[in-house]
């Protein structure tokens, strides 16, 4: 084998790969054995002669050759070149001629840094916001409302906290139209929106009606948008009024519980786990915070920009017509989250118990895909999550949670 390495720019690679005769004849037995099996026209089910089967499948015996070869080549660089990836590999040719095989591809890695300290970290210690008496009073009023009965508006209902309406919304800002403050046919249940104005101004109403009012976009958002005064004219299509379901066993039993004692019981071990949880988020954030403030990494721009368009997509904004303020909110926020997991990552080199198998991410996957009642089979489920490319992130995802899982355990907390 022959291999070219050249450096494209930082962390980039272009490699150039050329197999030898014996690479391709060793690969080309593993292929046709194979296919031994694969039906032809004319024998019988595993009879047919290898000259036969290499007529059949030519075209496909060739295009499996390459693929394989071409993993080989991946497979080899890191390998010979002693190279760690971030990412897969991207192929830009493959060839296969005069019984030669040669292919090219681009390989990203991972920037060098040093690890700045993460055992024993000191930080401030969480400030809880709601106790687990409170929160288990919301948990029990929100099941009644879940399991209430729905009716929809009437002519002369109007809208109220609580309520689940269907509007369009038009914002302006300077009297020209703001895409990501427009949407149609838009679902919200009146009092748990991001802006708290926004419902207060649509309060009383009815099916049919188009009110126009000014609201003042709040801080933590777009920073194109933020502090800005925008108006905004909302049309109510229609909605729906929920009667809360009754706090007595019968609640309870339709939870699959005994009485409502028991649902009461469990509701308060729910809001326990809620609030231990929402104090592990405080102490991640803490611990993501300071270890990319206490860590030098110079992260290349691909990554950075990957990140930046991955969060924009998940949240619905287009990146292409975004404006340069914006952009460099969201450049901001994908460097520290690339930042931080280049950091979880060199911790799990460091450390095994930080780190989970493969096995142990698709179970904790497939565990959390049984929890939410997907009707799909399973198998059907991840190989979609893959195609889409949304199974490596949840990978990515829940490797580092598990990471930061295991620093936590080690932080000590100051008032």
């Amino acid at each position: 084998m022959q291999i070219e390495v050249k450096e494209v720019e930082p962390c980039k690679l272009l490699i150039h790969y050329t197999a030898d005769a014996m690479e391709i004849l060793n690969k080309r037995g593993e292929i046709l054995n194979h296919f031994k099996k694969a039906p032809v026209p004319g024998f019988r089910k595993g009879k047919a002669s290898l000259d036969a089967i290499k007529a059949h499948y030519r075209t496909q015996i060739e295009e499996s050759l390459k693929r394989a070869l071409a993993e080989d080549a991946y497979h080899n660089t890191l390998f010979e070149k002693k190279i760690k990836p971030h990412g897969a590999p991207r192929f830009n040719a493959m060839l296969m001629a005069d019984s030669k095989f040669t292919c090219e591809f681009d390989l990203h890695t991972k920037p060098e840094f040093e690890l700045a300290p993460y055992a024993d970290l000191t930080i401030p210690k969480p400030h809880e916001e709601e106790n687990e008496v409170t929160l288990t009073e919301k948990m029990m009023q929100e099941l009644r409302v879940r399991f209430g009965e729905v009716t929809p508006f009437s002519e002369t209902d109007f809208v109220e906290n609580g309520d689940n309406v269907i509007l369009d919304y038009q914002g302006f800002l300077n009297g020209e139209k703001i895409e990501n403050l427009c949407a149609n046919g838009e679902m919200l249940t009146v009092g748990n929106s991001n802006f708290t104005y926004f419902d207060q101004n649509i309060l009383g109403m009815i099916t049919g009606d188009t009110r126009e009012f000014d609201l003042i976009v709040p801080e933590d958002s777009l920073p194109s948008l933020s502090g800005q005064t925008v108006h905004l004219v909302v049309t109510l299509h229609t909605g729906s009024k929920t009667i809360p379901y009754p706090l007595d066993d019968t609640l309870a039993i339709r939870l699959g519980k005994k009485d409502f004692s028991e649902l009461k019981e469990y509701v308060k071990g729910t809001a326990a786990a809620t609030i231990q949880g929402k104090a592990n988020s405080k102490i991640n954030e803490a611990i993501a915070n300071k270890l990319v403030a206490e860590t030098v990494i110079t992260v290349p721009n691909w990554m950075t920009l990957s990140e930046a368009q991955y969060l924009a997509h998940n949240a619905k904004i287009d990146w292409t017509t975004m404006v340069d303020i914006d952009r460099e909110k969201y450049l901001n926020m994908a460097e520290k989250n690339v930042k931080l997991s280049l950091i979880l990552d060199k911790v799990r080199d460091e450390q095994p118990d930080a780190q989970l198998t493969d096995q142990e991410v698709f179970d904790v996957i497939k565990q959390n895909l049984a929890k939410s009642n997907v009707n799909k089979p399973m198998d059907e489920v991840m190989e979609q999550m893959s195609k889409s490319g949304y199974l490596q992130i949840l990978f990515s995802r829940i490797r580092d949670e598990h990471t930061m899982d295991y620093i936590n355990k080690s932080v000590k907390f100051v008032e």
